[in-house]
């Protein structure tokens, strides 16, 4: 019988059958898709790093993405109000910068690394659905089809779900939950010849801040080392309403919309070349009632999804793959799998709550007021920073705690 299934094979699955594989345990990796495959989520936070050191790849990262050593945020309708927070400026800072990475490219490096530590990756494979023991209600393996779309039964000692936002586990059981008034839209595409800051600047994310009230939104440019830049406008349902139209081009028409919007990005782009048209994914914030039971525990986005604002996608399925490893681990050596478990979700739900706490703050405006300050103050500056960095799992940081304090997470 396999050690532990893994279903999905982005960075949370391939990161935690990594580590999974070096500590001796048979591990099965599922990918419905083949890499590389396009994904959103291009801009990594420091404090990822030392899990990537840690993993194996951090070399290898290093010498093939751009690296990003500060986030600023700018005014989308007056480009010289702006404030840029350094990751060198951070409380605790261990790592003082991090990386744009084109997700294709990043997500197979991860994939193949899983493979080379010894995890066996399917690609093609589809996990349907988690079996388990009727009696028990533990999980004993997956359903899945092949790539010739035969169906095969994998059992297991331990199933790990990092489907993404399709959250198999979740959605079956039906413990998905959306997150009040964080029902927004995110409108894609890619850029090259787009402006970017130079020197050491060059590799910031650019995130511009337009709108107010209900129509606040905001855009990325994130700056990819071959020329490109990831462009998108994430804006909420009541504008899209406003502005969708009619017509199959959609994402396209709200894309040029936002870039309206905000005469800022529209300068940005002046003279660049769109490389496709822009693409949208609506609704994507989430969160999980039960991140693990019996014999099965989610990873990543399949335990829910932040909007993107402080780039948490990549820097929280790291975490959770990481820890959960370990936990994995010490659960199939005798280890108490409730205890080791509620621990590792606790951590999580830690640094989720800081991070949605500080992104409802922003649609509320709370926070929005804070980045733009002038002067700021020395300490809350450094919070933001520290926030921005992704240093949120110290359950004793004081900023951290301040940043709770004024900022909390809203069910």
């Amino acid at each position: 019988m396999i050690d532990v299934v893994v279903a999905g094979g982005g960075p949370a699955g391939s990161v935690c059958a990594a580590r999974l594989a070096r500590l001796g345990r048979s591990v099965v990796v599922l990918e419905r898709e083949r890499h590389p495959r396009f994904h959103l989520g291009e801009s990594l936070l420091p404090n990822s790093l030392g899990i990537l050191a840690d993993a194996g790849v951090l070399q290898e990262v290093r010498d093939r993405f751009l690296v990003k050593r500060g986030a600023r945020f700018v005014d989308g309708a007056d480009s010289t109000r702006s404030s840029r927070y350094a990751f060198a400026e951070a409380f605790h800072m261990r790592w003082d910068h991090a990386f744009q990475v084109p997700r294709d490219e990043f997500d197979e490096l991860l994939f193949r690394h899983a493979g080379r530590c010894g995890a066996e990756m399917r690609e093609g494979w589809t996990a349907r659905r988690v079996l388990r023991d009727e009696r028990t209600d533990r999980a004993t393996g997956v359903e899945v089809t092949d790539p010739d779309g035969r169906l095969h039964v994998l059992e297991a000692r331990f199933v790990l779900d990092a489907t993404g936002r399709a959250a198999l586990t979740a959605r079956a059981s039906d413990d998905v939950q959306r997150i009040a008034h964080l029902d927004r839209t995110a409108v894609y595409t890619q850029f090259r010849g787009a402006w970017r800051d130079t020197g050491e600047r060059d590799g910031d994310i650019q995130i511009v801040v337009f709108g107010e009230g209900d129509a606040r939104g905001w855009f990325w440019l994130i700056p990819f080392a071959d020329g490109r830049t990831s462009v998108g406008a994430v804006v909420s349902s009541a504008w899209v309403r406003d502005h969708r139209g009619e017509g199959p081009d959609a994402g396209e028409r709200l894309f040029r919309a936002a870039v309206a919007d905000a005469p800022t990005v529209a300068s940005m782009l002046s003279g660049a070349t769109q490389l496709f048209p822009a693409g949208c994914t609506a609704d994507f914030s989430f969160r999980v009632r039960r991140l693990h039971g019996p014999g099965w525990a989610v990873l990543g986005d399949a335990g829910g999804f932040i909007d993107p604002l402080f780039s948490t996608g990549v820097h929280l399925a790291l975490r959770s793959a990481w820890t959960g490893a370990a936990a994995v681990d010490a659960a199939l050596s005798g280890g108490d799998e409730p205890a080791l478990f509620d621990e590792w979700e606790r951590d999580l739900r830690r640094g989720a709550d800081l991070f949605l706490g500080a992104v409802q703050a922003f649609y509320a405006g709370d926070l929005t007021s804070y980045l733009f300050a002038s002067p700021q103050h020395p300490f809350l500056r450094r919070a933001v920073t520290s926030l921005l960095a992704g240093d949120v799992f110290d359950a004793e940081a004081r900023w951290a705690g301040e940043m709770r304090s004024r900022f909390p997470a809203r069910a």
